[in-house]
């Protein structure tokens, strides 16, 4: 895959990009202006498939990637918990954790 970015609005600026589909997942940040070639390994006939068919999304991230891990982490506590079968496990046991269900509707506020 070949990207390219063109010259920065401030000298500190760079393009933070995720680039994912159900079987790849990588960030990439661009501190420099020019092409940059990216390569993904695809080993299982799933991940061959899935690009194949739909392809690599790029999701560009316009705040800085401080503010993007920082509302990744608040979109995962709304939906990361009770990921398995034990009822009593915490967070990844069979119920909605008190931070998913406080994280929730907060968001809906």
């Amino acid at each position: 895959m070949l990207v390219t970015t063109a010259k920065p609005k401030q000298l500190l600026c760079n393009d933070v990009v995720l680039f994912a589909n159900t079987e790849i997942q990588h960030f990439e940040v661009f501190f420099f202006k020019g092409s940059h070639k990216l390569s993904f390994q695809m080993t299982t006939p799933e991940a061959q498939a899935d690009v194949g068919y739909g392809g690599i999304k790029a999701f560009g991230f316009c705040d800085g990637m401080i503010e993007e891990i920082e509302s990744i982490w608040n979109f995962a506590k709304c939906f990361v918990g009770g990921l398995s079968d034990h009822t009593k496990w915490p967070i990844i046991g069979s119920h909605v954790p008190p931070y998913m269900e406080k994280a929730n509707v907060e968001f809906l506020s």
